[in-house]
């Protein structure tokens, strides 16, 4: 017997369980294929992420995180607590959201997808679980994270995570992040839960194999002179984990029936603290994707495509050059070889792309949870593109720019709307009549197709 619906969604993990609940909210057939294997662990979250739970209604899994905590950081020479984090148990916060999409309407299977047995644009794909059951869908999520099969994956220096939970009761509850000669470690206290460590080594430096070799190699990088015996006498409860953790793009272009999303597009060095806000996003922006592409077959498929290439490419190379500028700003390190590779790679381009000109573009955007096309403003405040201003598309304005052929004032009494959008585009100096002429010349807007 084969179980037919309209979107398949291999993987439980938050990606994937989002996704599935969001599907499922928005009236679509969801089966979600979840081998339910985890271990207990910490993990930062973001406030962008918070922010995103509360807007969702999804309380339960915000419960499974702490309230903002205090986050040391000792790197390029600086002790500071500038900035805080909350600490999410991710065993918890995963099954919080994998009942949310249950109770959204999706349905689930223990299991692991076996095998792609079909997979074509047009009819979509057929599935065979590891329990044997065959699967037909409209289309697939892919959410299996860094195990999604990819023939076209970019990376770069891979880094491996090995962490676990001390023997030794939690201080203070807070986090800690240290940049040393091997690599860099993360501490997280939660009484509660316990003392979780996790440092951040080469890929391949590690000698040997099994819970010997990862043990051996925690106590030598516990052991480096800079940590000054803070951790001698560490021991760990349970068995170590270690999972891959470098910066992969592994999906670069849409190749439907499948839509690869989290770590099964771009896996996100943990360095960077955007795990969770890019799984979570990333389902999110899936969503008007599956919807516009069942919806409208002729013309969905190609802005997903396009939409989805902006949005994972850009999001690779951000991350790639975000990082890059932060392993930099450690100097002292820079002549040891975790640090050297990483200073180094991809190149010497800014994170964020250089914008002399004031132009709009077209691009693929989300309006009303479908992709369209929209003109999309540019400029050196907004490099990423604003598409529309207090609700209003920004093609709608462009009657006010001062370089419009036919620019006008605006009304007198213009909508609250108009309102906040016009203060917006003064403060970019787009507003016919707030510019001298010298300053209009110099942030003429220039159209492109």
């Amino acid at each position: 017997m084969v179980t037919c619906i309209d979107v398949a969604v291999a993987g439980g993990g938050p990606a994937g369980a989002f996704t599935a609940r969001e599907l499922a909210r928005a009236g679509l057939s969801v089966l979600m294929i979840d081998p339910a294997t985890w271990r207990p662990r910490l993990e930062g979250l973001g406030e962008r992420v918070a922010q995103l739970l509360i807007a969702k209604g999804l309380d339960e899994a915000l419960a499974a995180a702490s309230a903002p905590l205090p986050r040391h950081v000792t790197w390029a020479g600086l002790n500071s607590t500038a900035n805080g984090e909350r600490l999410v148990r991710r065993h918890v916060f995963d099954e919080a959201l994998r009942r949310a999409a249950l109770e959204a309407g999706a349905q689930t299977r223990q299991a692991r997808l076996g095998r792609i047995l079909k997979s074509e644009e047009n009819e979509g794909v057929l599935l065979k679980l590891s329990t044997g059951e065959e699967v037909r869908a409209r289309l697939l999520i892919d959410a299996r994270g860094r195990q999604a099969g990819s023939a076209q994956r970019l990376k770069g220096p891979q880094t491996l995570a090995i962490a676990g939970l001390a023997q030794e009761p939690a201080g203070v509850a807070g986090t800690h992040v240290e940049a040393t000669p091997e690599g860099w470690l993360w501490v997280a206290e939660d009484p509660d839960f316990g003392r979780w460590l996790q440092i951040s080594i080469g890929a391949d430096d590690l000698s040997g194999s099994g819970q010997v070799a990862l043990q051996g190699r925690m106590s030598r990088f516990l052991a480096q002179e800079q940590l000054a015996g803070r951790f001698s006498d560490l021991s760990f409860q349970d068995p170590l984990i270690a999972r891959a953790a470098g910066l992969v793009l592994s999906a670069p272009r849409l190749q439907l029936p499948v839509i690869p999303v989290g770590d099964a597009a771009v896996a996100i060095d943990p360095l960077s603290g955007h795990g969770l806000f890019w799984a979570l996003s990333s389902a999110l922006s899936a969503v008007p994707s599956v919807l516009t592409i069942l919806e409208n077959p002729e013309k969905g498929p190609q802005l997903a495509a396009r939409f989805y290439r902006d949005r994972v490419v850009e999001t690779f190379w951000r991350q790639a050059r975000t990082g890059r500028d932060f392993y930099r700003l450690e100097t002292r390190l820079s002549g040891n070889s975790f640090w050297g590779e990483r200073v180094c790679w991809p190149d010497d381009a800014p994170s964020h792309p250089d914008v002399s000109e004031i132009h709009l573009q077209q691009r693929v955007v989300v309006d009303s949870n479908r992709l369209v096309e929209r003109e999309v403003l540019v400029t050196p405040q907004d490099p990423g593109g604003v598409a529309y201003v207090a609700g209003i598309p920004v093609g709608d304005l462009k009657p006010f720019f001062p370089s419009s052929a036919r620019a006008q004032p605006p009304p007198c009494t213009p909508s609250p709307a108009l309102k906040a959008a016009f203060g917006w585009l003064e403060s970019r100096g787009l507003l016919h009549g707030s510019l001298s002429r010298t300053q209009q010349h110099q942030t003429k807007t220039r159209e492109t197709a």
